[in-house]
């Protein structure tokens, strides 16, 4: 009579492990070897034996016979317990929320504090990882260089995950998060992309990058040798120029002008830049 009840523990926990490993993709073995992740599995299994005692007290065979009806009831009590215990019995709204009723008042509960406390336990480990492999590293310069590296260097990216990250780079050059210190921006790319490739994976990307970043001059001396070497230029001429891409001359033209180093001269769509002091 225990081997049934075995099966269905074991397979509710390998349910629980799935889960898990769905959302913490960056590096499973790490959000599993916790005590939330452990509770969150024994939670589960739990649910798993309770779903199996409640379908042998009821008599429910899902149309199987013979032989077949245990089998028959562990695959269902051991794939089917999420969906029967997180069910409500009936909804009560209480002012603009509704609450269930039932089995998933209890058990939603304790699997989302379990889920919450995993979370919170990766984001102390990957926030402290990502800081030290992206400290220092430019993100205006080196962002896209990274992304395109990191899209190269792994063959299973989908169109959605590109996407996400490509929009969270345009948000923080253009949208909300524009305001944000470099450095920060750097961390946020850096969480974003170890979410998908992974610490060790980022870490060797960025290593690899980074003296190429190191050995680079900044983008503002790019711009100002451009100027002192060619005079008073243009301001789409001045950008082929300096190779710079249109998001980052923008920004340093801004910056340089704000600090009283360049001049900024002529009507719109014809602005020519020049060295500040410059007749």
């Amino acid at each position: 009579m225990w081997v049934p009840f075995l099966a269905v523990v074991l397979i509710g926990a390998l349910v629980a492990l799935a889960e898990l490993v769905s959302r913490y993709r960056d590096n499973p073995a790490g959000a599993l070897w916790s005590v939330p992740a452990a509770f969150y599995v024994a939670v589960n299994a739990g649910g798993a034996a309770a779903a199996l005692w409640t379908v042998t007290q009821f008599g429910w065979t899902f149309g199987a016979t013979g032989e077949s009806v245990t089998f028959t009831q562990v695959l269902v009590a051991g794939f089917g317990s999420g969906a029967l215990f997180r069910s409500s019995l009936f909804n009560v709204t209480a002012g603009n929320q509704v609450i269930g009723v039932g089995p998933s008042a209890v058990l939603t509960v304790i699997l989302s504090a379990a889920d919450r406390a995993v979370d919170r336990g990766r984001a102390r480990i990957r926030s402290k990882g990502v800081g030290e492999i992206m400290g220092g590293f430019p993100f205006e310069r080196g962002a896209d260089a990274l992304f395109h590296y990191a899209v190269a260097a792994l063959q299973n990216f989908t169109p959605a995950e590109v996407k996400a990250v490509e929009d969270r780079i345009g948000s923080l050059r253009s949208g909300r998060e524009a305001t944000l210190p470099e450095q920060v921006k750097s961390y946020v790319l850096g969480l974003s992309l170890q979410a998908l490739i992974g610490e060790k994976v980022l870490r060797e990307l960025v290593e690899s990058l980074r003296p190429a970043f190191e050995q680079a001059p900044p983008a503002e001396q790019v711009l100002l040798d451009v100027l002192r070497t060619n005079g008073k230029s243009e301001l789409r001429k001045l950008q082929a120029m300096s190779g710079l891409q249109l998001f980052e001359f923008s920004r340093v033209l801004d910056g340089l002008v704000a600090a009283g180093r360049v001049a900024v001269d002529g009507g719109s769509g014809q602005e020519v830049a020049s060295l500040a002091g410059t007749p």
